[in-house]
């Protein structure tokens, strides 16, 4: 047998191996038992996780399913009746937690509460001004500050950035989106490279996007929440009128 030949079986077998472990390997990410909700006005659940496959049904807004599964970014539900489908992430949400409170309905009063019965450390609140400043760094590990963001009008969340400064450390975006993900589940989008550059990690849960990036050369890295309707109200807000 030539040495051609032994690489190419070689090759071969490995190629086998890795298919094989790609269709027997249990699916990862699972979060079962968790309850998600419709957020989109019609969510398609599907016999499949590919947005070809053939439709279960058709569930309303605000509709919830039971996690059973996970593949990538597609979510095994149970529907209320017991029948098993697929439904795509995007189309579900469920309610984005910080310090014990939704992020989608908190304020302004309850989110100071709960702040304080927390580790952060208060360094600036002040009424008139949309922007409270914390200290996180005994709350989240690497973490440095913290900044949180309110309609001016009405108090609501609107914006969450916790700031992990650093330099030339190009793993740390990584492990920050690990963190989160471990709580969210796979990232919907991700944009630029790990190893050097600019990158930005993105979830989406209805009207709530979280953002885990990076600029470059400085590493700093950045978590952000986001309500995108709210934050648009609290910019317009600012704008000298």
């Amino acid at each position: 047998m030539t040495k051609q030949t032994l690489r190419l079986k070689k090759r071969v077998v490995s190629s086998l191996f890795t298919l094989f472990f790609l269709f027997t390997a249990p699916l990862v990410n699972a979060a079962e038992g968790d309850i998600w909700q419709v957020s989109v006005p019609v969510g398609n659940a599907r016999a499949l996780p590919q947005t070809s496959a053939d439709l279960v049904s058709q569930l309303p807004k605000g509709t919830s399913v039971t996690e059973m599964a996970r593949e990538g970014i597609w979510l095994q539900v149970q529907l209320a009746d017991g029948t098993m489908a697929w439904m795509h992430q995007v189309t579900l949400s469920q309610s984005i937690e910080l310090f014990g409170l939704a992020l989608d309905s908190a304020n302004r009063t309850a989110m100071r509460k709960a702040i304080r019965s927390s580790e952060v450390k208060v360094v600036r609140e002040v009424d008139t001004y949309p922007y409270d400043l914390y200290d996180p760094s005994e709350w989240k590990k690497g973490a440095t500050e913290m900044t949180l963001g309110y309609t001016l009008k009405d108090q609501l969340f609107a914006v969450a950035e916790i700031t992990y400064r650093s330099e030339k450390d190009t793993e740390q975006v990584r492990q920050v989106a690990e963190g989160v993900r471990k709580e969210l589940g796979p990232w919907q989008r991700v944009l630029g490279r790990r190893a050097e550059g600019p990158v930005e990690f993105e979830w989406q849960r209805g009207d709530l996007r979280i953002l885990v990036h990076r600029g470059w050369p400085d590493t700093t890295t950045y978590v952000v929440y986001e309500v995108t309707n709210r934050l648009n109200e609290m910019q317009a807000e600012l704008q000298p009128r």
